[in-house]
């Protein structure tokens, strides 16, 4: 019976190899588990046996047996839930942390709330295909504050969501004013104040007024964090700094994002974490790893699962 950690099943820990371009949904699926029912909330790390979710704490104890059937994963201190139903299938609400149901499971698809908003799309349970998919927002309450008007929609971001219209994409703000003109071919999710875009087939990066501070020039871009980026200039991916200069020169196969100051590369089919200077801080041993997140991160080798610290020491670990 193996344990392992639950961070591999999640969108954000993909690869660049995985990834051909940027779409106009985010990249990056933020996970925070808040222990409601618990006064002091210590962050926890979710692990994975069987199917069944529990989760360690930063020393490496398990302080939830893996008995979970799912993540309870809270943004904006709601969760969303699906119930399905027999005629419209699945449909999506959202619950508080004791459980309470606050806004009920009503649309066919429902997005995590940021800033307040959540996108939701509400299609008709009978006949549906003769209706065409338009996405709005509601707030905390379940109110539609903004129309269901988009063809796709993101979450929000650094107060803004991206958003398309007719196969173009661009930003609107929580009231629903579009603050940067609905242009672009696809747009990415802000962060650390940018957002990537792409026009005529090449990617820059806009800021919040929808000034481009990057003019357009990669075959592809990534969302900034801890003010690197990761963009693909010809056939080399490379990560930039917010001035659109190369943060520094390693020859790696793949790559994922910056956080906690450090990034997992991948050299010579292995895996190791550098610093935004480009130094390696923990060597290239493992088989995968993902970014950090509170302090750990997960990794494998060949003999074992388990999340290591900033040292790279091993704080827990399952044998495969």
């Amino acid at each position: 019976m193996t344990t392992r950690p639950a961070f591999q099943h999640f969108p954000a820990m993909e690869k660049i190899s995985s990834i051909s371009s940027l779409s106009i949904l985010p990249m990056l699926l933020s996970f925070l588990f808040i222990a409601g029912a618990a006064k002091a909330q210590a962050t926890k790390y979710p692990i994975e046996e069987n199917g069944l979710y529990g989760f360690i704490d930063s020393s490496g104890n398990v302080v939830v047996k893996p008995t979970l059937r799912a993540l309870p994963d809270f943004a904006d201190g709601l969760r969303r839930i699906g119930n399905w139903t027999v005629f419209g299938g699945t449909r999506w609400g959202f619950v508080d942390s004791t459980g309470r149901e606050v806004i009920p499971a009503k649309y066919s698809e429902a997005g995590d709330f940021h800033d307040g908003r959540a996108r939701v799309l509400d299609r008709p349970v009978f006949f549906p295909f003769f209706s065409r998919d338009r996405f709005g927002y509601i707030d905390r309450t379940g109110k539609l504050v903004i129309d269901y008007k988009y063809d796709v929609a993101g979450d929000f971001s650094d107060g803004l969501a991206n958003v398309s219209i007719n196969g173009r994409c661009g930003y609107i703000d929580t009231t629903g004013r579009v603050v940067i003109p609905i242009k672009y071919q696809h747009t990415g999710t802000f962060s650390c104040g940018l957002a990537p875009v792409e026009i005529n087939g090449i990617w820059g990066y806009v800021d919040g007024t929808g000034r481009e501070v990057i003019k357009p020039q990669f075959g592809a871009a990534r969302a900034f964090y801890d003010g690197r980026a990761l963009v693909r200039d010809g056939s080399e991916w490379k990560y930039v700094t917010k001035s659109g200069d190369q943060a520094f020169r390693l020859n790696f196969t793949d790559a994922r994002k910056f956080s906690d100051g450090i990034a997992p590369v991948e050299v010579d089919g292995l895996w190791g974490y550098v610093d935004t200077t480009g130094s390696f801080v923990i060597k290239p041993v493992f088989t995968d790893a993902n970014p950090f997140w509170h302090g750990l991160a997960s990794v494998e080798t060949a003999q074992w699962y388990g999340y290591i610290d900033h040292s790279g020491k091993v704080v827990w670990k399952s044998d495969r």
